[in-house]
Order: C-alpha cells, then structure tokens, then sequence
C-alpha cells in the first residue's frame, strides 16, 4: 500500500477497564460476586466528577504522559444511573454530559463539554475524549435512517458543533443501534456521521469499530479461529477502514489470548487500511507497529486483570511514539507460518458467553513487517510472535510478543533485521540476540531504558562488525528498569 502519512496525535487513555474495576470492588464490598467481566451496567455506574477529578482519580493518572494523551470518557458519562430498562438503548447517544454525574458542570450542553475539556487541560491532559453510542435519543430512537436522513444528519451536525465549541476533538463510536448490523447498516450510517462531523468540526477525530466477539473465527467451528474467517465483522470492518480516521480492532480477552486475536486483525487491516489502526491496549503491538494506543489499563484494576500489573509499559509505549508515531499505509507482509495457541476459557475468563467452559484457538502470523523486509527468525518451540516496522519518520521498532498459552517460559528467539539507515530502534520484550544490518556503519551507540533512566553509552566496537551489530539480550536486559511485570523496553540510539 503507497501513500505512506503519518497520523500523529490520537492516543487516548481510556477508563472503562478502571471503571469496571471499581464496579467490581463495590459489588464484593456489598457481598455480590462477580467476574471482572460481568456487571456492565455496575461499570456505566463508576463514571462521575469524583471519580474523574476527586481523590486519585482518572485525571490524576500518569502525570508524564497526559501531554499526548486524550483521557477518554467511556459507557455511562451521558446516560442516568438508572436505564428502565436493560434492553432499552434509547437513552444513549444523547452527547448530554449527565447532570446528576457532573453537578459541578451547569450550562448547555456545549458549555458543559468545555468545562469538563478545560479542566482536564488544566491537568495537563491533550483533552477529553468522549465515548459515543451512534444512536438518537429519546422519542426519535426508532426513526430510520433512509426514510429520516435528514433528521439523523441534523442530529449529528448540533453534537458536533457542540463538541467544536467545547474544544473536545476525539470520538469513539461503539456500539448503538447502528454499533453491529444496526437498524439499516453499520457502513451507510457510519458514513453519514463521519460526513455530517467533518463538514462541521474537520478537526474531530472519529473513531469507529464493529462490534465484534472478543476471539476470531466462529463458534462451534473448531476449525476457524481467525479472523479472516468472521465474515460479516470483515465487512464491516472493510467499508469502516475506508472513511474512518482510526478504526480500532475491538475488545479481546486481556489476560487470555488477547495479543494473538489482536496480532491477526491487525495482519487483516494494514495492508489496505486507508485509516489509523487502534490496537487498544496491546500496547506494545501498536507501539511497534505503528497503530494508535486505546490504553485501559491503570492501578484500578491491579489484582483483577494481569495488564494492569504492567503500567511501565505504557510509558515505554507513548515515549517510543514520540519518534514512531501512528501512520496509515506502507506495505504489510507477513510470514507463510502461523503459531496457535490455545487455552480453557473457565465461566469467569470472557464477558462473552460463548467463550465461556470452553477450548478456545487463536492463531496469526509468526512473522510480520510493516514497511520493512520481514525479521529473519530461528524458529523455535513455545516461540513469540515477532513483529517490527520501519517509521515514516526514519526510526525502526522490532518486538517480541510473548503467547500467553506459554508466558511463563516463551523461548527468547534470535533475530536479526534489516534496518538499512536509521538512528533510532525501539525494542520491546525479550530476545537472545538481535542482529541489525545496517545500509553504513554506525560511529557511535548508545542505550536507553525508555521507560526511566539516563541514556549510556556503548562501546559500540564490542557488537559491529562492519555494518552489522549484534548486541545479545542479556545486554538488553541490563536496561530494562521496570518496577512492576511489565516487559522490556529499550532505545537504541546511533551516530554515523
């Protein structure tokens, strides 16, 4: 794919993973057990001011970063407390910022928005970004799209031009009435909303999503477990990734199989994606391959969810996305083999019934590049997924991606990459030698933890070899200052 553009700017952290963490605490405090997954409408319920701006809240989160990141407002920001009904979804889609969660935000709708937007400022956030369920509110709920376009476009124009006024420059479209199949289509009315935005606030960004089941393949067909083989949701997808800003690949199963089901949708997306890629929270996936960061993860949840375990990894992430930032296009390859992995889902490890007491397979490519030759690797048993990217910004990202059915003793492989000339490689997990053969020999290197540290210098003549360095991993390990079970991150930095 050409027309190779850098897409800078539309990382957010987002707070549904927290705001079921703190749904959960509250259930077990009144004696109601439940898996993290369960209890949506006790998750909508832990998003209010006191929990965005009161004591250690939201907007106190990862004080270095907040610079690039939109803190995103999740399910329940603009609806009651209380929905009469569970299966009535009319009540979302208002863009209302709800009075009885935010009292200390009076105004219109549009003045409310902005006072929550520049109080997140204020705290050093890039802005508020806002969860969106495509669906009219109240009385108009069951008005269809065809026969009412013009009252579904006039609907979107006035959200928009509040959101212009507010400040807030970032939609994520999910779910609704037109979140799947929806009353008309996904892809017409998507489409619309994407139109009716642009032409009013050109400057928001609009990210949209199928969806989808948090494993690939189909359910009672042992035989098809990728992502290629979810017909409907890949078409979707497809007719999405043609007018969307960012598309993100949906929800997975975190602390299951959760990278191996990102991996392959990303392999399905990137090579024709006219869109940002959002990988949600594989941070590390989206980091080296060039896609968007939908973050989850926070202290909230540590004890539930093993990713919020590993906060260092979303420094190492957004730090290394100040030089590889998001770009669209590039050409994609990827290695003939797959690598399978496969894991008992109890009753309690998916939010998806029909993952549930079962054996689940997930499968992608062992090998993929992006813009850039494929990594040779020594291929081994219980091996990581090995991925890298060369940046339309010069620098090269390589990284192995440990499979959760092996993560307790996931072989660290041998690779080596062809980096031509760059000064920067950003490497992410574990190797047992890297070898980087460069275009001309580098003078000088240098190594850096990217998640905290200073920056040393290496005498680079003990690792080159004309215009081929090989460091081993114990070198790389050396670096990895990380304080919680966060994988390595490190920088390399070259002069010529």
């Amino acid at each position: 794919m050409e027309n190779i553009k850098i897409s800078d700017g539309k990382n957010y952290w987002c707070t549904w993973l927290s705001q079921g963490a703190i749904g959960k605490n509250e259930m077990l405090a009144n004696g109601v057990v439940k898996a993290y997954f369960e209890g949506s409408s006790n998750a909508r319920s832990s998003i209010n001011e006191d929990y965005v701006f009161g004591k250690d809240g939201f907007s106190d989160q990862f004080p270095e970063l907040r610079g690039d990141l939109f803190l995103l407002f999740d399910d329940g920001w603009d609806v009651p407390y209380v929905i009469p009904e569970s299966s009535d979804i009319s009540a979302f889609g208002s863009v209302v910022l709800n009075s009885e969660r935010f009292p200390s935000f009076p105004g219109t709708p549009a003045e409310r928005l902005k006072g929550v937007n520049d109080k997140l400022k204020e705290k050093g956030w890039k802005g508020l970004g806002l969860w969106i369920s495509p669906t009219l509110t109240g009385d108009d709920f069951h008005k269809g799209f065809y026969d009412n376009r013009e009252l579904h476009e006039e609907y979107w124009k006035e959200r928009a031009l509040w959101c212009k006024y507010a400040g807030v420059h970032y939609w994520k479209v999910d779910w609704g009435s037109h979140g799947n199949a929806g009353l008309e289509g996904i892809v017409p009315y998507r489409k619309m909303m994407s139109e009716v935005v642009k032409k009013y606030f050109p400057e928001l960004i609009i990210e949209h999503s199928t969806c989808t089941a948090p494993v690939n393949g189909v359910f009672g067909d042992d035989s098809k477990f990728r992502y290629a083989d979810m017909d409907g949701f890949t078409d979707r997808g497809t007719g999405l990734c043609e007018f969307a800003d960012v598309f993100r690949t949906y929800d997975i199963t975190e602390d299951m199989l959760g990278d191996t089901t990102t991996l392959d949708r990303v392999a399905y997306y990137l090579p024709f994606a006219k869109s940002v890629i959002n990988c949600e929270d594989a941070l590390y996936i989206g980091a080296t391959l060039g896609c968007a960061l939908g973050i989850m993860r926070s202290h909230y949840g540590k004890g539930w969810l093993n990713v919020n375990s590993k906060l260092d990894e979303v420094t190492a992430a957004v730090k290394w996305q100040r030089f590889a930032p998001s770009f669209i296009g590039g050409e994609f390859k990827t290695s003939d083999d797959i690598l399978l992995d496969t894991m008992y889902f109890g009753p309690h490890d998916s939010w998806a019934k029909e993952a549930k007491n079962r054996v689940v397979n997930q499968a992608a490519p062992t090998v993929m590049a992006r813009n850039t030759e494929l990594p040779t690797v020594v291929r081994e048993n219980k091996m990581p997924f090995v991925i890298s990217a060369k940046n339309p910004t010069g620098v090269y990202s390589v990284a192995a991606i440990k499979r959760r059915q092996f993560i307790d003793d996931t072989a660290d492989p041998i690779v080596s990459c062809n980096v031509g000339e760059t000064d920067r490689i950003g490497i992410f997990g574990d190797f047992k030698k890297l070898t980087f053969n460069f275009s001309r020999s580098p003078k000088k290197m240098f190594i850096q933890s990217l998640i905290r540290g200073e920056e040393t210098n290496l005498d680079i003549n003990q690792y080159l070899n004309d215009t081929s360095l090989t460091i081993p991993g114990s070198i790389l390990e050396s670096f990895n200052l990380v304080e919680d079970l966060s994988d390595n991150a490190v920088m390399l930095r070259f002069e010529f």
